[in-house]
């Protein structure tokens, strides 16, 4: 009878399942009565009895047929247990060749076949679940199967604790002890009922073992596993045979009686063995998969191993594949491996790697080695990257290099890693095309160094040589950055059985940053930026800034908009450690100027970051702003919860962080609470990496307490809350305070040296780091196309801004909240651009408001010179306290850091000193009005000269206005200022629309009507200096008209007239206005008439238009002005005609 190798199909069974179904009964007998489907093995049942030992262990490969020949002698020896005499399976083994089989004169089956009560168990059949006791309850339901194949009965004849034991077992009550002595009393029970010794067969003897060696529970199975075995071998007298079947490893249990030497020096089967590859390998070629190719012995080593056959290799294949999948998926192997590829999270990797590694002692090459296989068998479950090793094993004594590559990107290694790749993937032409579309901006690959330290001190330092290692990055003769983007580098340093993990960023010499969209920002939240794809400008120098200066606390301060928010938020993103399974982001900052310096890339996204902004605080109250700071501490310590495994916190931390995020601390927790945090995320080691702490908008609770009548209670506690963070603080790394003004800050931290001032007056850092440089604002025209040739209206309304550093000013820098939005109204418009007071316009300044009414700006010498677009020296204090009524360089000091006003620099000064109109000069000599001889002439220069050769004292600075959009901002406010005093705010506007309509009716009217709202105090504070404060409202009067072309003072022919302007309703047609004052005490319209003709009288004799003819100019109309207390009396000549005057007389 011919038939073929049952096995076959049995080898390539994938998964239980389907074995469980090739060993149900129904099956098996099939096998039996299928002529060409079975191979005769009885043979095997003569061998089996005739062994000497009672128990006898048969190990071999899955597939061998160890479950088939197991049924085949439960066939045979098992007893019919309701009829004794009547054999069912007998005729199964007539035909085969155990029937040939006699002893002693008598056939074997007629003494052996259907004679004894078999227990057959199979431990591949119970589940294994996600706890211990889950599982334990499967096994119960297994064993109570059992016992009810015997349709056991209980009666007299059973002692009465096996009576107990059994009726526990099948109504399922019993605990763990129970089932431990379960599979004993079931053969005590078969051995007394029966009368006849019993025969075992255990199939899959270490199949819970292995299955549960990755679970959690593991040590508890095992000794339950061990403890069930011995109980049942440990008095054996009822066994007649035993036969275990076992893959591999089973070999040592102290009771089987047959073992392979070469792993006899495995006590136990324990899961640490596994991570010992010598015994990975042993086993392999004990199973059959692998031979050695040189027919050399086991024990020798560095043998070199191949598989079997083609069979076995896709067996392998498979199997293998399934089971990475399965620790993949369902034992969170996934997450750990997206600690490399997706979250870099230096700390998680460390913690697996320390407690995953054996944790005996090796040499300093079996450290390593053992370290690279832990990482390469971890990364290698991952079927969507491939491992490539070297192609020659030449990597130094003490470092161990892999490169870890997406499929998708694999292609680009060309074909000389294929031998060496864990290969997951197939070349094939479809992954090739795929590649292109995977990412056409980015491709990336992570490349992994390890390296041995002789000492647990010295492996940061490792970590830093793993890193700096192999600096050009060639692989296999390929240079990485040749045909990779990105390349995530890892750099591990181990020693004994502690490690330390660093990453940094590296890019490919072609890297491109994906071009930016043309959609325009001006929000403050860096997130946006990369989430939503807005168009910005790279900042990110700061950060490069901040690595290279280290531990320090900066106090930034910088006009509002002006970029401190958005720059802070970006310091957040790039040091910020995210959290677990986040992984958006990795390509923020790839291709920014911070990535250009991979050291700069070490510090990415490993620190606590504890953010704190104080920009919405509008608290009315002290109890408010005290709940209000509360608020915003406890939202922190919630953010910070989310980040951490809070069950690590001491219970009084615990407590006291419950406290602080409930709200319920008391003030001395309060002000310590950052402090706290601090302390907690470190000394927890949560971070290994000290905390960076960042507070925005500083000055907005100290401006509004301020505002609302409760800063001398508040400012205490302010004190204290930035003094317990910023002051002594171990925990602390670096820290950032930012704000418009530098309100006493300096004060908070005496006996603190690290606290470094970075505002307008001077900043050597981060001068470049807020507005707009002149190349960025290049860029960014040229970005949304808008002409260059409009860079020089841009520039007269948005530039001017300066910044100090050292002896010298950074200028032309550029508002970036006007340039945005100016950008945003007019991309891609060729001309017609809309020019706009963007930054004056976001929000309502109360505090200029306050500065402008009480120090009654609009009548301030200096600062009409400062409008009229002049350079000015003040003074200005380092540090600023708020107060009801601010002295005249205190002022200066908020207008400087409020952005109203900018610094200039001494050539700047000289120039405009050079080019200043005399009339302005009259003004700020405080003197009266000069007359034209030589000696007040001399009088100008000599004010000149000295105004050049000033040297400016302690906290004197040169400053300006910086451009058009502040001077409208100033008038607006001006305006603003003067309406409280002014009945009717259109005197201003008639007065000057008069002047161009030639309405002189309407000129002496309204102006009459201007002077009668002043106060006496603006007119005559100086008595002496009647006309020089006239002269100064007209000048007021002109600069909040924005006259265009004013000329003040202006020498022209052999004299000066006081104002001249284009008319700007005729082209070819000029104003000119010669002012005066009546000093007379009784002064009539007769008299001031006639002064008013002398006056213009004055413009035609001096030949004040000569230089104005000469520019083209043909038409003039000349006004004479003249004062007297508060009236006034204006006449007009319009060329050639009469002087004409008002139509009726001026009231006294």
């Amino acid at each position: 009878m011919k038939r073929s190798n049952e096995n076959e199909n049995d080898f390539r069974s994938e998964n239980n399942e389907k074995k469980r179904k090739i060993i149900d009964e129904n099956e098996l007998i099939k096998k039996f009565l299928c002529s060409n489907f079975y191979i005769d093995k009885t043979l095997l049942i003569k061998d089996f009895i005739e062994e000497i030992s009672s128990k006898i262990c048969v190990t071999a490969p899955s597939g061998y047929g160890k479950t088939v020949n197991l049924n085949m002698l439960r066939y045979f020896f098992e007893m019919n247990y309701k009829d004794e005499n009547n054999n069912k399976n007998k005729k199964f083994f007539e035909k085969l060749n155990i029937a040939k089989e006699t002893k002693d004169g008598e056939s074997y089956i007629d003494l052996y076949q259907g004679k004894f009560p078999v227990v057959y168990i199979n431990f591949d059949v119970i589940l294994l679940e996600e706890s211990f006791d889950e599982t334990i309850e499967n096994f119960k339901s297994f064993i109570q199967s059992l016992y009810n194949k015997y349709n056991i009965i209980i009666d007299n004849n059973i002692k009465i604790y096996e009576k107990e034991m059994i009726k526990k077992i099948l109504d399922l009550n019993v605990n763990i002890n129970n089932l431990v002595v379960s599979i004993s009393i079931l053969c005590k029970y078969l051995y007394n009922t029966f009368k006849k010794k019993i025969i075992l067969l255990i199939d899959n003897y270490d199949s819970l073992i292995l299955n549960s060696l990755n679970t959690t529970y593991f040590d508890k199975l095992y000794s339950f596993h061990q403890k069930l075995l011995t109980n049942i071998f440990e008095n054996d007298s009822y066994i007649f045979k035993s036969f275990i079947t076992d893959m591999d490893y089973l070999l040592q249990n102290g009771f089987i009686e047959k073992s392979i030497p070469k792993l006899s020096y495995f006590k136990m089967l324990k899961k640490e063995y596994i991570n010992n590859r010598d015994i990975i390998w042993t086993l392999f070629i004990k199973c059959g998969y692998l031979i050695i190719a040189d027919n050399d012995n086991i024990i020798s080593n560095n043998k070199k191993l191949k598989i079997r056959n083609k069979e076995i290799k896709e067996f392998i294949k498979i199997k293998f594949s399934n089971w990475k999948n399965k620790f993949y998926k369902y034992f969170k192997y996934s997450e750990i491996i997206d600690l490399f590829i997706k979250n870099y999270d230096e700390e998680k990797i460390q913690e697996f790697l320390e407690n995953s590694i054996n944790k005996e002692n090796y040499s300093p090459n079996e450290d390593l080695n053992n370290w690279y296989a832990l990482i390469y068998s971890l990364l290698s479950l991952n079927n969507e990257y491939v491992i490539v090793t070297k192609n020659k094993y030449d990597e130094k004594n003490n470092i161990r290099e892999l490169l870890y590559v997406h499929k998708d990107y694999l292609d680009r290694l060309n074909n000389n890693c294929d031998n060496n790749n864990n290969s997951n993937s197939n070349n094939s032409n479809e992954s090739n095309k795929k590649n292109d579309q995977f990412n056409p901006y980015l491709s990336e690959i992570f490349y992994i160094t390890i390296n041995v330290v002789p000492e647990e001190n010295r492996i940061k330092e490792g970590c830093i040589q793993a890193l700096d290692d192999n600096e050009k990055f060639l692989f296999n003769g390929l240079e990485l950055k040749n045909i990779y983007n990105k390349i995530i580098k890892f750099g591990i340093s181990v020693c004994g059985n502690k490690c330390g993990v660093i990453y940094e960023i590296n890019y490919g010499n072609k890297f491109k940053r994906k071009e930016m969209a043309t959609k325009v920002y001006c929000g403050e939240n860096y997130d946006d930026l990369y989430e939503k794809g807005y168009y910005f400008i790279d900042k990110t120098r700061m950060i490069n800034k901040l690595i290279e200066k280290g531990n320090a606390v900066y106090l930034i301060t910088r006009p509002r908009r002006f970029g401190k928010s958005l720059n802070l938020k970006m310091i957040q993103k790039f040091f910020e450690k995210r959290t677990k399974g986040d992984s958006k982001g990795n390509d923020v900052f790839d291709g920014l100027e911070v990535s250009k310096d991979r050291k700069n890339m070490r510090e990415c996204h490993k620190y606590p970051v504890i953010y704190l902004n104080f920009k919405d605080n509008e608290s009315k109250t002290y109890e408010s702003a005290i709940m209000y700071l509360k608020s915003k501490i406890s939202s922190q310590f919630k953010y910070q919860r989310e980040k951490i495994d809070f069950k690590k916190l001491d219970t009084s931390d615990q407590k006291l962080w419950n406290k602080i995020e409930n709200e319920e601390e008391d003030m001395n927790k309060l002000n310590e609470s950052i402090h706290f945090l601090c302390q907690c995320l470190i000394e927890k080691k949560f971070y290994k990496r000290k905390c960076i702490v960042l507070i925005d908008e500083y000055d907005k609770i100290l401006i509004n307490s301020f505002e609302n009548g409760y800063y001398e209670m508040f400012i205490g506690i302010v004190r204290s809350f930035f003094s317990n963070i910023f002051k002594g603080n171990e925990y602390l790394y670096f820290g950032i305070i930012t704000g418009c003004l530098g309100l006493e800050l300096k004060t908070f931290y005496s006996g603190l040296n690290n606290i470094h001032e970075h505002t307008l007056l001077s900043d050597h850092l981060f001068y470049d780091c807020y507005g707009f440089t002149e190349s960025e604002l290049k860029k960014f025209l040229s970005h949304f196309e808008i002409p260059l040739e409009e860079e020089d209206k841009i520039q007269k309304e948005y530039n001017g801004y300066s910044c100090g550093y050292g002896n010298r000013i950074i200028k032309n820098l550029y508002n970036p909240y006007s340039i945005m939005k100016f950008i945003s109204n007019n991309k891609n418009k060729k001309d017609d651009h809309l020019f706009k007071n963007y930054w004056f316009s976001s929000w309502s300044d109360n505090i200029l408001n306050k500065i402008i009414k009480e120090n009654e700006f609009s009548f301030k010498k200096d600062f009409l010179s400062l409008l009229y677009g002049n350079v000015i020296i003040v003074e200005i204090k380092e540090i600023l306290t708020l107060k009801k009524n601010y002295l005249k360089d205190e002022v200066w000091t908020v207008l400087l850091h409020s952005g109203y006003i900018t610094l200039s620099d001494k050539e700047g000064y000289k120039q405009n000193i050079k080019e200043m109109d005399d009339q302005i000069v009259k003004l700020l000599q405080s003197e009266s009005k000069l007359n034209e001889n030589d000696v007040n002439e001399d009088l100008i220069k000599k004010y000149k000269n000295n105004q050049l050769n000033k040297h400016l004292e302690n906290n004197m600075y040169y400053i300006k206005i910086p451009n058009n959009e502040i001077f409208n901002c100033f008038i607006a406010k001006l305006k603003e200022s003067l309406k409280n005093e002014i009945k009717d705010d259109n005197y201003i506007n008639n007065f000057i629309n008069g002047l161009f309509n030639k309405d002189i009716d309407t000129i002496n009217s309204n102006l009459n009507d201007y002077l009668t709202c002043l106060s006496q105090y603006h007119l005559f504070a100086n008595e002496k200096d009647y006309e020089n404060v006239y002269q100064v409202l007209l000048m007021q009067i002109f600069i909040f008209c924005k006259i265009y072309g004013l000329n003040a003072e202006k020498n022209n022919g052999s004299g000066r007239y006081d104002f001249g302007f284009p008319n700007r309703n005729k082209k070819k047609e000029y104003i000119l206005i010669e002012v005066k004052t009546c000093k007379s005490e009784n002064c009539d319209d007769n008299l001031l008439h006639k002064e008013c003709e002398n006056a213009i009288n004055q413009i035609i004799e001096k030949k004040y238009k000569m230089k104005h003819e000469k520019n083209g100019y043909s038409s003039f109309i000349i006004y004479g002005i003249i004062f007297w207390k508060k009236t006034c009396r204006i006449e007009m000549k319009i060329n050639n005609n009469d002087i004409k005057g008002p139509s009726e007389s001026l009231k006294e």
